[in-house]
């Protein structure tokens, strides 16, 4: 199964600026891994995108955390994240194209 998103905050920044699509990808023998960016829903903060700061193996749950720490919310904030939450892993994604300069000359 796999899901495509927008993102709409800044709180990824630099990796994944507001408007960047993203493709999520849940599959039953995917790992998570330290690093890996995942899509999750939160009661709090509802779907959202983070890079995996820890892992527990035994329990299969995970910390998450922005990019851009100054934007984001912490960790803390969010704690635990169960796998059963995770809506999938980030394995694509398309930035959005900058501004065409146009010369006056």
């Amino acid at each position: 199964m796999f899901k495509i998103l927008r993102i709409t905050g800044r709180s990824m920044l630099p990796t994944l600026p507001p408007d960047t699509f993203v493709l999520a990808v849940k599959m039953p023998f995917s790992r998570v891994n330290l690093k890996d960016l995942v899509v999750v829903r939160t009661a709090t903060f509802g779907t959202v995108v983070k890079r995996v700061i820890a892992v527990n193996t035994a329990k299969d749950t995970f910390y998450l955390s922005g990019d851009n720490i100054a934007e984001s919310i912490s960790a803390n904030q969010i704690g635990v994240v169960n796998k059963g939450d995770l809506i999938g892993k980030v394995y694509w994604s398309v930035k959005p194209a900058l501004p065409r300069q146009v010369s006056s000359k």
